[in-house]
């Protein structure tokens, strides 16, 4: 269910994007709470409500109930966050949310930690969006393991930083400055803009991350220029690192090309955990063909 949602595209509908995240954040606030009937009355009471994860199918609301219950008992006291948020509308009245989420359970002296990747399909209702389909998929405990603080998440730019005014968005890995600039991003590929619709979720995405008017912070490499005279960078902005994080949330595939390789690792960590996750284009098979091999001819 949750492959098929996310290959429906959208047909003129509003951007719901902002109300769904709203309700993501309900389903983890009730998540913290403790109480699965709380996330359970974030369902649609309809008997086609279903929950999958790890080989097991839930349907109907009372069955979600029950199983939101055990889970609860079982992980103790929750404490869940979630990342990477990605939403598809499908028309006017349904969407999908996808996200990384990591579960943290206390039960007594045992703490239990889960990473991996969430699916809610929500539905519009009399009484607000309502989830109707959620799947859940838990990263390998190896994985999981691995602390938030981990050499693999880089917390700044290593180098010397210079400002740009994002003026244009040109597609998932290249922009313009305001002051004429254009800009390559180092160590990522994505789809070009011919590729429909791969193209332009990819440019959406960079421009989620970089909205046209905000400024960015550019770290150079050992190289300045590609062949086309475009500046390569390393993109930052907020504290965010433009370049892996269009990699981790999917939209983006690594690229290397040395000896602009500084960060090489952490795109190599970050491309594993989408690609596990299914997230992005990894999740609607725009990395089926990588944009490299599109380029050459090499796929149909």
């Amino acid at each position: 269910m949750t492959a098929l949602a996310l290959t429906l595209l959208l047909l003129g509908s509003q951007d719901v994007g902002p109300q769904i995240r709203t309700e993501v954040a309900r389903y983890v606030a009730a998540v913290n709470s403790g109480d699965a009937r709380a996330i359970a009355d974030l369902y649609i009471r309809k008997p086609g409500v279903s929950s999958a994860g790890d080989g097991e199918i839930t349907e109907g609301w009372q069955g979600v109930l029950a199983l939101l219950g055990d889970f609860m008992r079982a992980m103790g006291r929750v404490t869940m966050s979630a990342d990477s948020i990605t939403v598809t509308p499908i028309g006017e009245n349904a969407a999908v949310a996808v996200f990384v989420y990591q579960w943290t359970g206390v039960q007594g002296r045992d703490t239990t930690r889960s990473l991996g990747a969430m699916t809610l399909v929500y539905e519009r209702s009399p009484q607000g969006w309502r989830v109707v389909h959620d799947h859940t998929s838990t990263r390998p405990a190896a994985a999981a393991a691995r602390p938030s603080s981990s050499p693999l998440v880089p917390a700044r730019p290593m180098g010397e930083t210079e400002p740009c005014e994002v003026q244009r968005i040109v597609d998932g890995d290249t922009f313009v400055c305001a002051d004429g600039t254009r800009v390559r991003l180092i160590g990522i590929d994505t789809p070009e803009l011919s590729q429909a619709p791969f193209g332009d979720q990819a440019s959406q995405a960079l421009a989620d991350l970089m909205p046209v008017g905000s400024t960015v912070l550019l770290e150079r490499d050992v190289e300045l220029n590609d062949r086309y005279s475009r500046r390569l960078a390393y993109v930052w902005r907020n504290g965010m690192f433009v370049n892996r994080e269009m990699i981790r949330r999917g939209w983006a595939v690594l690229l290397t090309f040395p000896p602009n390789v500084r960060y090489v690792e952490h795109f190599q960590d970050a491309q594993r955990l989408a690609r596990e996750s299914e997230i992005g284009l990894w999740a609607t098979g725009g990395f089926e063909c990588t944009p490299a091999d599109r380029r050459a001819g090499r796929c149909d």
